[in-house]
């Protein structure tokens, strides 16, 4: 079994995902050198720097837009959880942003592993999918989210939606900006 890597960058850090990942993992890997990359674009993220800084991560203060914005020091791993999560982005103003951070950003952070030789992980929501078949998914209502039911054989389970899942249909412009990175 290959060791767990010395360096982690996790892009988008600052954020619910990332900020929660990055403190999960230095709880985990306390030698681990784990540094949270973000543009504190997304009102609130500013408010994770004291939780990130107690729990041992460092802060990097970038933007997955610009090669340059990337910490100089090449990573073992990138874990890529940047995003323009809002599926109204877009919509009413210009999707530039959208677009910049959730597709050329993704190949930023891709170019960026190719260039360390990192390990790469990319996380999204289900809303990479169609919107039809994920409302069509039979769900309850528990007390803090819904939850996706058990059914044989379905690509959408309770456990999240598998890549198994029809590919085919609208989806929101953060899907369709996230979709291409999923591979």
């Amino acid at each position: 079994m290959p060791a767990f890597p010395e360096s982690i960058l996790i892009t988008g850090g600052a954020g619910f995902v990332g900020g929660n990942l990055a403190v999960f993992l230095k709880r985990r890997h306390a030698k681990t050198r784990v540094v949270a990359m973000d543009n504190l674009h997304r009102p609130g993220s500013e408010l994770n720097l004291p939780r990130l800084r107690e729990a041992g991560v460092e802060f990097a203060k970038g933007d997955i837009r610009s090669a340059a914005q990337f910490p100089a020091e090449p990573f073992e791993a990138i874990i890529e959880c940047s995003a323009e999560p809002s599926v109204l982005a877009g919509y009413a103003d210009s999707p530039d942003y959208l677009m910049e951070t959730n597709f050329l950003g993704t190949y930023r952070c891709l170019e960026k592993a190719r260039q360390w030789q990192s390990i790469f992980l990319f996380l999204s929501t289900s809303r990479v999918y169609p919107i039809a078949p994920l409302e069509a998914h039979p769900w309850r209502e528990n007390d803090t989210r819904f939850e996706w039911l058990d059914v044989a054989r379905a690509p959408i389970s309770s456990r999240g939606v598998q890549e198994a899942c029809a590919g085919q249909g609208a989806r929101s412009l953060y899907g369709l900006t996230k979709l291409p990175a999923k591979g």
